[in-house]
């Protein structure tokens, strides 16, 4: 089924947009939009099955989503290998360069290797900063740098050692270019939420519930048209349990009140568009954040977890022409 993003309907067959002569007579053109189908078949090989949505996704962000939707006509859809796009002259212009980027080299793709480190404080900054060059982020309390990719593999091996580093339990990750890479680690925490009275005999049961705890992190490199640079898309979700706050409700029908939990949650969301030179590692601070992730050696607390923040560094390494 084809992606799509439109400002009024048009109508779509077998998954390909028409534009018969008679309807496009009823479509107003008055920015001067043009119809332009552009062949991704090359990334989509690479990448794998549905990965056109990559390519939308993208271009949505980039041009922003209300270029789509106001009141002149415009549509952007993807299926079967090819991206369908209705819009002015300029907006194809940008389409166009885009989608240069995803299918440019698409065999060879330019592949990333993710991992997260979590610091149990900030001795680490002391011993990196002198060999992070800052660059700008737009998100409060996040951090990121860069440095030549051959002394990023040093300093990574460096803080990998230290004594006070835990790594995300999936280790490190391959992203190819355009394509997201998602690391994550959590657990499931169950608890006694409320009571359900019995009608088949007298008395009540407890009803159990549980809450979803971890850290997921995406990144989708982009490589420039002419391979000078770097382009991500970086969106971080946590979620962590800091307690469970005991409630005292009365019993249904007497007897002793009956105990409950109430979470009280800690969470984040970081979403940030970060650039960089080709030859250089990324780094992200996400700063003093929750870590909801489970031991190396699987180890699950049974309801209330330790309350745990960490450090957390994203390192971002090019691994280019190959894995």
């Amino acid at each position: 089924m084809p992606l799509s993003c439109s400002r009024r309907c048009a109508v779509a067959a077998g998954g390909v947009w028409l534009f018969a002569a008679a309807a496009s007579a009823q479509i107003p053109t008055d920015a001067g939009q043009v119809w332009k189908v552009y062949d991704i078949a090359p990334f989509v090989a690479a990448a794998g099955p549905d990965s056109e949505r990559h390519v939308v996704d993208w271009i949505l962000e980039e041009t922003g989503y209300p270029a789509w939707h106001g009141a002149s006509p415009a549509s952007l859809s993807a299926g079967d290998g090819k991206l369908s796009c209705f819009h002015d002259p300029d907006m194809q212009a940008r389409v166009a360069a885009i989608v240069d980027r995803f299918v440019s080299e698409a065999d060879t793709p330019h592949r990333y290797q993710i991992r997260v480190l979590g610091f149990d404080g900030t001795g680490w900054r002391a011993a990196a900063r002198p060999a992070l060059t800052p660059i700008p982020t737009a998100t409060a309390g996040v951090q990121a740098w860069i440095l030549p990719r051959e002394a990023a593999a040093v300093l990574v091996g460096q803080l990998r050692a230290r004594n006070d580093v835990s790594e995300l339990p999936v280790g490190p990750v391959l992203a190819a270019n355009g394509v997201p890479a998602s690391l994550a680690g959590g657990r499931r925490q169950a608890y006694v939420q409320d009571y359900a009275i019995q009608p088949a005999a007298p008395g009540w049961r407890p009803l159990q519930a549980a809450c979803d705890e971890g850290i997921s992190i995406d990144v989708q490199p982009l490589l420039a048209a002419d391979g000078s640079g770097v382009e991500a898309a970086f969106r971080c979700r946590i979620d962590q349990i800091e307690r469970m706050v005991q409630a005292t409700l009365p019993a249904p029908a007497g007897g002793p009140p009956v105990s409950v939990q109430v979470p009280q949650m800690a969470a984040m969301r970081i979403g940030e568009r970060l650039r960089w030179p080709a030859g250089h590692a990324l780094l992200v601070g996400l700063g003093l954040v929750p870590w909801p992730a489970p031991a190396q050696n699987g180890g699950v607390p049974a309801l209330i977890p330790d309350v745990e923040r960490r450090d957390v560094v994203v390192v971002v390494e090019p691994r280019l022409g190959g894995p």
